[in-house]
């Protein structure tokens, strides 16, 4: 739904006029708003309280609204009901003001997008990757981007040094002056690779203990679970996806094939469980789904089966 079906339909539920199909249409987006945490993850904790108790406030007087036209008519059961009628309509109405007042880009599996922000940075999205920010940036307030997948961003400094934030997880920031890294951030794993300058990672454990980090060029953060690591990588191994190559230095079939799946949507099944510990080194240049399904089919004297985005990998001989 788009902002301005969400806005008539708020209107009609307000005032009594939705449609069971049009209530339904609603809870569906509040449930799908609900599971997406990322609408409130740049508020603060006292912004978050703020909002809480503006809620609060809000439902209590229309509760009182309700009670004036006819106390003794409603039933506890039937208030109940009221007050979490009134409690979606704000809350989805507070998400589509923040929806609306944020841009967004996307891109689709096996391509690539270049983002020229406000204060002139840039992020170059990778296959089946998002980039969101809040609109009306100025040279006082914290620049703040969130992305999802993977985004290589050269950031620009500014004269007030203003920071600039890039929020890769809820329990991964990363922040910079102005400097050039490679963030990737997919399912349980997120990845930092520094190419140039210096930034400092703010992470949370699940306690919301914070620890802050601080990483060099030619260094790769890595979050996977619980876990966090820092050590020296080959840079033109984690970038070479800008001009179109991929760089494998002993890489499992098991990892390409979750590379597969992530940027270019690919499923990947192996008739042969041992397949996926097979080691792969090389350059694979312009980098599509087809050119890596045949490197590794010439690599390995493999068969490729492919069915639309499913793909089956297996040993054309008796032996391995």
């Amino acid at each position: 739904m788009n902002q301005e079906q969400i806005a008539q339909l708020l209107e009609k539920l307000r005032t009594g006029t939705a449609t069971s199909y049009e209530k339904a249409l609603l809870e569906e987006f509040w449930e799908k708003a609900s599971a997406d945490s990322s609408f409130t993850d740049s508020l603060s904790s006292k912004e978050k309280q703020t909002i809480k108790e503006e809620l609060f406030a809000n439902i209590k007087s229309q509760l009182q609204w309700q009670e004036k036209k006819s106390v003794r008519s409603l039933y506890p059961s039937l208030l109940y009901k009221v007050a979490a009628s009134i409690s979606i309509i704000v809350i989805v109405s507070f998400l589509w003001l923040y929806h609306s007042n944020t841009i967004e880009y996307k891109t689709g599996f096996g391509e690539k997008l270049t983002v020229v922000l406000p204060d002139r940075s840039t992020v170059i999205l990778n296959g089946n990757s998002c980039v969101r920010y809040a609109k009306g940036w100025n040279e006082e307030n914290t620049r703040e981007v969130w992305i999802e997948g993977e985004g290589f961003f050269s950031v620009q400094h500014t004269k007030n040094h203003q920071k600039f934030i890039v929020h890769a997880a809820r329990q991964l920031n990363v922040e910079v002056l102005g400097t050039k890294f490679n963030v990737k951030a997919r399912s349980q794993k997120i990845e930092v690779m520094l190419a140039e300058g210096k930034v400092k990672l703010d992470l949370a454990d699940k306690t919301n203990a914070h620890a802050s980090y601080y990483l060099h060029p030619g260094e790769l953060a890595t979050v996977h679970n619980d876990s966090f690591s820092m050590r020296p990588v080959q840079q033109a191994n984690h970038i070479a996806w800008l001009k179109n190559k991929l760089l494998f230095d002993e890489t499992s079939l098991g990892d390409i094939a979750e590379i597969l799946e992530e940027a270019y949507g690919l499923h990947i099944a192996f008739q042969q469980e041992e397949l996926k510990n097979r080691k792969l080194s090389g350059e694979i240049s312009s980098a599509t789904a087809e050119d890596i399904l045949k490197a590794i089919s010439e690599t390995f004297n493999l068969t490729v089966t492919r069915n639309g985005q499913n793909v089956t990998l297996s040993q054309q001989n008796e032996t391995l």
